[in-house]
């Protein structure tokens, strides 16, 4: 901060002290667009929230959002904030990522939802209708759905993703997205997703590890790096995406279909550098398969 900034903190400050909250975060909100500093991103929050700007507020939060998790009062106002923006399902990821306080937060949002069940049905429903209907539309309008159904209580955002899993139209990287999403935020619900393979498979969210928490994908970056060394970097960058592309389209089942890790990678770095693959080997089959669906998904977007 330069000192015209530096007399504006500390003019915002003790602003803030007294409780004096618009005109606070008048002088925040321009102070902070001039500034990176996780204070005053800080401060701008707690001044917008007591002056009920719950929309503005948010945009803050998530350019700022771990600062807001060091003291619980913060905390509290991090939540409402996402609560006031019916952000239900992010307010839940949010605190199952803390190591405390999680139950009395937890409160807020489980308050939030009953609200908004009460107050809001016809919006809720229509919402709701809209995330049941993902599967009618193309990847980017369906991810578009899936990020609008963060508005809906967890209770109807598992009913609606238990449909969508089953459902042959829905996308299989939001397929995985949905499941990621579901096993982070600890659902004990068995959920039965159609696969890949045209075949149904039925998993507890919470017995999942994240996708990039698995093993398995570990080691493949890990031999991608060692097979393709400071040689070939251009192998090597093609190598990461398209190994990450085919992890999310085989998440929940990754462990399942890469069977030997090794093979894998060397088979993917054979296609990349446009080495002759004979399709024999399980493996070989299945990134084939997934190649086609990843050439697809880039020509699209």
């Amino acid at each position: 901060m330069n000192e015209a900034q530096q007399d504006k903190y500390l003019q915002a400050k003790k602003l803030v002290d007294e409780e004096q909250w618009q005109d606070a975060s008048e002088i925040l909100e321009e102070l902070v667009t001039e500034v990176d500093d996780s204070e005053v991103g800080r401060l701008t929050i707690i001044a917008l929230y007591h002056t009920q700007q719950f929309t503005r507020a948010c945009t803050y939060l998530f350019e700022y959002l771990e600062v807001m998790f060091d003291d619980f009062t913060d905390a509290q106002i991090a939540i409402s904030i996402l609560v006031q923006n019916e952000l239900f399902v992010l307010a839940r990821q949010v605190i199952s990522n803390l190591s405390q306080w999680q139950d009395k937060l937890l409160s807020l949002v489980v308050a939030g939802e009953e609200k908004s069940r009460q107050e809001y049905q016809e919006t809720l429903q229509a919402r709701l209708r809209d995330f049941y209907h993902l599967g009618d539309y193309s990847l980017t309008e369906q991810q578009s759905r899936l990020q609008a159904a963060f508005k809906l209580p967890l209770n109807e955002f598992i009913t609606g993703s238990k449909f969508l899993l089953r459902d042959p139209y829905t996308h299989p990287l939001v397929k995985s997205s949905l499941v990621e999403l579901l096993c982070k935020l600890q659902v004990n619900d068995p959920v039965t997703i159609y696969w890949l393979d045209k075949t149904e498979y039925t998993v507890i969210p919470a017995d999942l590890l994240p996708l990039n928490g698995l093993p398995i994908v570990a080691e493949g970056k890990r031999l991608i790096s060692i097979k393709c060394g400071n040689q070939n970097p251009q192998t090597e960058r093609l190598a990461s995406q398209e190994f990450q592309l085919q992890v999310m389209f085989l998440y929940p089942r990754v462990e399942q279909t890469i069977v030997d890790i090794d093979e894998w990678i060397n088979i993917l770095i054979g296609r990349i550098e446009g080495k002759t693959i004979k399709e024999k080997s399980g493996a070989a089959k299945w990134q084939s398969r997934l190649g086609e669906q990843i050439d697809e998904l880039m020509e699209k977007h």
